[in-house]
């Protein structure tokens, strides 16, 4: 009798142990039974638009680090530009910092395109943005310019397809070192600006390096060992990221990625503890308790060009970039 009781414990136990790893992997993974789209061309993104966008910053601005202020102000000027053919509401939002170059006050730029929604929707403004900035010195194909393009071409979109709610496109300052993780970062201005002027935010969308892919045996890594048991070993999708407070929205916009293109769409919901889980701008608008999310290729963990000068245009697959900006205008049109 003893020997059956002990029996029971132990299978209770394993029981328990098995539906708890299937209710973490549940929340981690966020698996979705809709099917994957067939789609194999985009309907509203073009990619030729992408790489002409990606070409043309990564030649006339060539070196966006921080310290060189010129050289930030002429991107930031030309974003600008652009936004302005599509949207009437286009602003600057700037601060002024001393910190980084010789102690000298420096006045640094987000560029700001606000897109009004045709139904007057009451559940916040959504945002898509991503950083301008590059690192030591590199033009950045990938890291950033590639999201820099995204936003240029939803902006050409939304102009011709006006959305149903507000959508506000942002591109930051500041993302790069030295100011990132600190409250010198152009998203945390902006999340922070948010939040005095009282403004509902629905949802938040970081781009971050969406262009690089490879259907190379073992080109993906990953942070965690075991994740390869069930994420890609080959790095041919994208991944929308986030942590345990954005789980349904990380679903939903799985589910939106799926059905719009043929390209593969893998999530995770995870501890900021996780390396990469906050690795971008998203991160500023958790602090301000606003829902946000990231979309990235997953940068150094399919790709040896990251912060190097081997970021470079012709690295870039601008076919499935489309697919992404196309799942991006989908979520917010």
């Amino acid at each position: 009798m003893l020997n059956w009781n002990l029996k029971e414990d132990v299978m209770t136990v394993i029981w328990m142990l098995i539906v708890f790893i299937l209710i973490v992997w549940f929340m981690i993974a966020q698996p979705t039974f809709t099917r994957q789209s067939s789609n194999r061309q985009t309907k509203h993104i073009k990619s030729e638009n992408l790489k002409e966008h990606v070409y043309t910053i990564v030649e006339k601005f060539d070196d966006r680090v921080y310290s060189n202020i010129e050289m930030l102000d002429a991107t930031a000027a030309y974003i600008h530009n652009a936004f302005s053919k599509y949207s009437d509401d286009v602003s600057y939002q700037t601060y002024e910092l001393k910190e980084f170059v010789d102690n000298e006050v420096f006045e640094y730029k987000n560029v700001i395109a606000n897109f009004k929604g045709s139904e007057g929707c009451n559940d916040g403004l959504l945002i898509v943005g991503g950083h301008y900035d590059t690192f030591g010195g590199h033009a950045g194909a990938n890291d950033n310019t590639s999201a820099v393009a995204a936003l240029l071409e939803l902006a050409r979109v939304l102009k011709e397809n006006p959305p149903k709610c507000d959508v506000q496109l942002v591109s930051y300052t500041l993302e790069e070192p030295p100011a990132f993780g600190t409250e010198k970062m152009g998203s945390f201005i902006h999340a922070q600006r948010l939040k005095e002027e009282g403004t509902k935010v629905k949802l938040a969308i970081v781009l971050d390096m969406i262009g690089f892919y490879s259907n190379e045996p073992n080109s993906q890594m990953y942070p965690v060992p075991f994740m390869d048991f069930y994420y890609p070993t080959k790095a041919n999708f994208i991944s929308i990221v986030s942590n345990f407070s954005n789980i349904l929205e990380v679903r939903e916009a799985k589910n939106v990625f799926k059905k719009s293109s043929n390209l593969p769409v893998y999530s995770i919901n995870a501890p900021a503890m996780i390396p990469g889980i906050d690795f971008s701008d998203h991160r500023n608008y958790w602090k301000f308790d606003y829902p946000a999310l990231m979309i990235s290729d997953t940068a150094f963990y399919r790709s040896s060009n990251y912060h190097t000068e081997d970021d470079r245009p012709d690295t870039l697959d601008y076919e499935k970039m489309a697919k992404v900006v196309e799942g991006v205008y989908n979520m917010i049109k």
